[in-house]
């Protein structure tokens, strides 16, 4: 017997494309089964969503985007941003019982929003985030950021985790350090790019630079500045995307650069596979995109990120990716130096096919 569609709401949030783009095959795989999808959020992310499912219906949902402080300090801007942080956390909920109320939603599936939660229909987090990595300065504080982070996944009736349950995966102490909660299970890397062909490349000459600029400002803005002053002053060849998916698409060259806002799922997908060489941040759908097209990368962590400096580190000590902090970016030295590192090896984590039942 052909089970019933299901109605379900998908929610990222707006941290930056990465929660969007992940939240890609999920979408994908859940309208292959036949269900209902219907989209929320706020901001880039559900901009590229639109882009992606032009078919689907789109709810604005409100949600937190702090930014970032050009000081790179920002876990002491986040604590300072707390109480914004636990307000946004009660309204999203509120709203969405207005939502669940109208709309009759079966199932409820949040990327990294903690009110996305209902008594009135199953509700899903995606996280990799069981932990919060802390400064050096607060490492002590990382068992207890621990198990607030267990009592919010707890809220939910299931917490999916997109990474290899063998550490240390893709994302480390972030989901394997500490024991998971009992409604958490892995399911392997979410990417929205194939995993066909790409196999064995080499490339001779002058490397093939793709730069991927993503996150809130004003760091964002700021690394895209370096990169492009610093490759226009060793006159080399590269393409940048600026992760403005609600820009026009419209082509900039500046020296022997190509400047785009964005690229849909398929082309950035035949650019990276094209790429000797990827500058971008560690967030880590950046490196599950990445992992599953076997790229080398170098990563440039966002100032002030624990998360992102950590991710960073780990694979730079795996001996898969150099890592450089912005202030201290050289790319003159930094590419070669990057090129000798092995990359992401395709079946460092194995992308899920068909683990999503609900």
């Amino acid at each position: 017997m052909q089970p019933k569609p299901l109605h379900i709401l998908i929610s990222p949030l707006d941290w930056g494309l990465g929660h969007a783009t992940r939240c890609i095959p999920v979408i994908r795989q859940l309208i292959k089964a036949g269900n209902q999808i219907t989209l929320a959020g706020n901001g880039r992310s559900l901009v590229l969503l639109q882009k992606e499912f032009p078919m689907l219906e789109c709810i604005e949902l409100q949600g937190f985007s702090p930014s970032y402080p050009a000081s790179g300090k920002m876990f002491l801007h986040l604590l300072l941003l707390l109480p914004r942080f636990i307000y946004s956390i009660f309204r999203e909920h509120q709203d969405l019982k207005t939502l669940v109320s109208k709309h009759k939603f079966d199932v409820l599936i949040s990327d990294n929003r903690y009110g996305l939660w209902s008594k009135d229909a199953k509700s899903i987090i995606i996280t990799h985030q069981v932990m919060i990595k802390a400064p050096e300065w607060l490492r002590f504080a990382e068992y207890p950021l621990y198990r607030i982070s267990r009592l919010m996944i707890s809220r939910f009736d299931e917490c999916w985790i997109p990474d290899a349950k063998e550490m240390p995966g893709l994302s480390g102490d972030l989901s394997h350090k500490f024991p998971l909660p009992r409604n958490a299970r892995f399911i392997g890397a979410l990417t929205r790019f194939s995993i066909a062909g790409n196999v064995g490349r080499s490339f001779f000459g002058e490397p093939k630079i793709t730069v991927l600029i993503s996150g809130p400002e004003p760091q964002r803005s700021l690394f895209e500045d370096l990169v492009i002053k610093q490759l226009t002053q060793l006159n080399l060849s590269a393409t940048i995307l600026s992760g403005k998916p609600d820009l026009k698409k419209t082509v900039v060259l500046i020296n022997r650069l190509t400047i785009l806002p964005h690229l849909e799922t398929t082309e950035l997908e035949s650019l990276i596979s094209a790429s000797s060489l990827i500058i971008c941040r560690s967030g880590y759908s950046s490196i599950m995109d990445l992992s599953v097209l076997g790229s080398k990368v170098l990563f440039v962590p966002t100032p002030g990120q624990t998360e992102q400096l950590y991710l960073a580190k780990l694979h730079q000590y795996l001996g898969v990716a150099l890592w450089r902090s912005q202030n201290k970016l050289n790319l003159e030295s930094d590419i070669p130096e990057a090129l000798k590192y092995k990359g992401f090896e395709r079946d460092f984590v194995t992308p899920s096919s068909g683990a999503l039942y609900l």
